[in-house]
């Protein structure tokens, strides 16, 4: 069976390096696709609310599984399709936690961006584009009290970093405690969703709702929040930047989102 619909990934496989540009070779080859009928979505780690600056760039995508597949939007019909978050008791208990430690953390909640005040200061950045944070500060809503504010609201994602690899897998123990599924998709963080939220189990979703079966998607990633999406799709496609873990499980290996790897791959599956 032919491709019916291409997921991916944001960060380290559609955008370039500086996770902000979409090249102009990948812009071309899923427009192509796009045209001869084939669904486009991505999937990230980003809530709804932070990726608007890669909906202007491609326009003509039609889902965003977003939150490492916390919910899935209907682009064109302006709509939530799909919804997978921590009961709000438990994002309390979270959030509660969280702000006994020196340990910086964002949640998302309602397609936005929260941050604790005064936890900025533990945050340090060892691996993103400056550019590319300014951005997230700019559509990040900063609290003087998450805990008040946010109180009866179940969260898509929580997301913690820290240099401390201790802290950081105390954290995680933590958050299986509550049952919750930890994941990571950069370096230095962790992040948290119900276990059933993860980006194969949205894309999965979408699929049933498209009547598309697994042998119809093709999927690329390049971090283990993409695992069960590459472990899904019957096209799936590890980034040459990849982990070593998704490397495994997926089908195939493209070049690196520096060289164009999506793009080259899409034009030789897909088209």
């Amino acid at each position: 069976m032919s491709v019916q619909i291409i997921a991916t990934d944001l960060d380290g496989t559609l955008l370039a390096p500086d996770h902000i540009t979409v090249t102009e070779r990948t812009k071309s080859a899923l427009l192509k696709a796009h045209k001869k009928g084939v669904k486009i979505a991505v999937a990230t780690g980003r809530t709804l609310g932070f990726i608007t600056p890669v909906i202007e760039q491609i326009p003509f995508i039609d889902y965003v599984i977003y939150s490492n597949g916390a919910s899935v939007y209907d682009i064109h019909g302006k709509k939530i399709i799909f919804k997978n978050h921590i009961p709000p008791d438990i994002t309390a208990s979270i959030l509660k936690k969280l702000d006994g430690l020196n340990v910086y953390y964002n949640i998302y909640i309602d397609s936005k961006v929260y941050t604790q005040e005064n936890k900025a200061q533990y945050y340090t950045n060892r691996d993103l584009p400056e550019e590319f944070l300014k951005i997230f500060i700019a559509s990040a809503n900063v609290c003087q009290n998450l805990c008040r504010e946010l109180d009866g609201k179940g969260a898509e994602i929580v997301a913690v970093y820290s240099e401390d690899e201790v802290l950081r897998n105390s954290i995680g123990e933590y958050f299986n405690s509550l049952g919750l599924l930890v994941t990571a998709s950069l370096k230095d963080e962790i992040e948290a969703t119900v276990p059933s939220a993860n980006k194969g189990t949205a894309l999965s979703a979408l699929c049933e709702i498209l009547n598309i079966g697994q042998d119809g998607a093709m999927a690329f990633g390049d971090a283990l929040n993409d695992i069960q999406m590459i472990e899904f799709a019957k096209y799936s496609f590890a980034m040459g930047n990849a982990c070593e873990e998704l490397k495994k499980a997926a089908s195939y290996t493209a070049l690196s989102n520096a060289d164009d790897g999506l793009a080259k791959a899409v034009e030789k599956y897909a088209l």
